[in-house]
């Protein structure tokens, strides 16, 4: 009887062990790829910002603070209907600017041979501001009640400077339209009396004594 339940057990176990090693589940396209596109992400991460941990931690840092400023900047604009293809195209830009940055900060390093002082110097100034941006923007969002009020306040300047650029949008988008005079009726206008001919008046005078 208890050669019978170790027997069992065992086999219970083994058939666990086949069931969490089980391989088949992960070989689909989907996991390849997405195994693929992690891997050369990282490579490239790697190879751009370079392959210490540090520089890893803060270019996703950075990423991961420019994508949640795109998305405040994206929910505020819808918000107050001044989204439009342009504000994308600018976003998309300044963007690329912003990631291609710190790629020059480490370049200077590699030039001048400094650890790493250039790449963090930049980097880490533009986490700070987009940090500030990405508050402003789910601010303006409607989200504020989720921010203290002290970050509400170091950011209370860049909240009203992106509420002037928005109503900037907003006016070029739909640009106020001039209104036309309205038609009032016209004054009416006395008579002139224009004055009387002599000659005309004593012509007809002996006219009339004729027909008489």
């Amino acid at each position: 009887m208890l050669r019978l339940s170790f027997l069992y057990k065992r086999r219970l176990i083994m058939k666990l062990s086949a069931e969490v090693f089980d391989l088949k589940d992960l070989a689909t396209p989907a996991f390849s790829f997405a195994g693929i596109t992690g891997g050369s992400v990282g490579v490239v991460l790697g190879m751009i910002y370079g392959d210490d941990t540090i520089n890893v931690m803060a270019a996703l840092l950075l990423f991961s603070i420019v994508g949640l400023d795109w998305a405040g900047a994206i929910a505020a604009a819808i918000k107050d209907g001044t989204y439009s293809s342009e504000y994308g195209k600018v976003g998309i830009i300044r963007t690329v600017v912003i990631l291609v940055l710190p790629v020059i900060g480490r370049l200077m390093d590699l030039v001048i041979g400094t650890p790493n002082v250039a790449f963090l110097f930049i980097t880490g100034g533009l986490i700070y501001h987009n940090f500030m941006s990405m508050t402003a923007n789910f601010a303006r969002a409607g989200f504020e009640k989720w921010i203290p009020n002290k970050m509400l306040q170091a950011v209370a300047s860049e909240i009203e400077a992106k509420i002037t650029r928005s109503e900037g949008r907003r006016e070029a988008i739909s640009p106020n339209q001039v209104e036309s005079p309205s038609l009032t009726p016209a004054t009416p206008v006395a008579p002139v009396d224009t004055p009387e001919n002599p000659l005309i008046n004593s012509d007809s005078h002996q006219d009339t004594q004729k027909a008489e």
